[in-house]
Formats: C-alpha cells, structure tokens, sequence
C-alpha cells in the first residue's frame, strides 16, 4: 500500500435522503425548534401533535424529507405544493431546510435539495421556490451555489394580526 492509499474506514458516506413518515415526528419537531431558534425567532410553535395532523393526516398540508447520515437523522427539508399561472406549472415552495451542526458542510443540504426537486419533478413539477432571512449569510451563499437569487421579487406575508384583519375585514381584530 502507498502511502496516500485510501482507507475505507475514512471515507464520507453520502447521506440518505427519504420521505420522513409519522416515526419521525418527534426528531422533524426537534430540528424545526431548532432551525426556529438558529434564525433569531421563539421556538416554533409545531407540536408532534400538530405535525402529525397537518403532515401525515389524511390531507397532508406539506411533505417533509429526512437526511440521515450512517443512520443518524442529519437534517430535514419541509415543502408543499403550488402553482405558477405564468409558467404555467406545477412546483413546490420549500419552506424549511435544517441540517444539524456536525453535519453541515457534508453535502447534507445539497442533497435534500435535489430531493425536494426530484420529488416536485415526479410530482410533474417544473420549479422550486425557497426564502431565507437576509441576515442569514451562510445559508445565503450556500443557496447561491444551487440557485441564484432573484432581485425582481419582494416577498410578502400576512402574518399574526395583519392576516386576522386581511382574513376577516375586521379592523377590530387587532385588539384580540
């Protein structure tokens, strides 16, 4: 043997990417609490009760994928379906992307986005929306890598009292 051989026992296995099922509950919860603290925010408000509910019920809101890594759950992504009129087309909006600490930078991420493609192609799909926080530099230069970002879009949300009063039409609503 050389002296630059390769040894098996050192070689990075690719991580497996597979749709999550009820199982997985508690481990999707966990990741999304803490991608909701990396952020800045207040832990999620998702309950393996409600992710149960809404994800693995009998009219799932979202799909969500798991990456695993030598057995070890290493990540997740979470998306639903859409359409656009204009291309007029299938697609999804991936709205969460988390990979655990020590398992980032081992193509973790990258390969539960190809996922989430693959799956909205199977799907008859034809695009793939995402967001990230603008303060999030590492996540932003990572996403440049798949995809580039557009400059022509300005994301809205309706959100808390702002979405009770665009819902209802009851100026009132923000002082419940």
């Amino acid at each position: 043997m050389g002296l630059f051989s390769r040894n098996a026992s050192c070689e990075v296995k690719p991580p497996v990417v597979r749709p999550a099922t009820a199982e997985d509950a508690d481990t999707i919860v966990r990741f999304v609490h803490a991608l909701s603290l990396h952020d800045g925010g207040r832990v999620s408000r998702l309950t393996r009760d409600t992710l149960l509910r809404d994800g693995f019920g009998p009219d799932p809101a979202f799909s969500v994928l798991l990456a695993e890594v030598d057995g070890a759950a290493a990540g997740f992504a979470l998306y639903f379906a859409g359409y656009d009129t204009d291309r007029a087309a299938r697609g999804v909006y991936m709205s969460d992307l988390y990979v655990e600490d020590g398992f980032r930078r081992r193509g973790v991420g990258r390969a539960l986005i190809r996922g989430v493609a693959a799956a909205c192609r199977e799907n008859g799909g034809k695009w793939m929306f995402w967001s990230v926080l603008k303060r999030n530099r590492n996540a932003r230069r990572f996403y440049r890598t798949v995809a580039p970002e557009l400059k022509d879009v300005v994301l809205c949300a309706a959100l808390g009292d702002s979405f009770e009063l665009l819902a209802t039409g009851n100026r009132d609503c923000r002082d419940q």
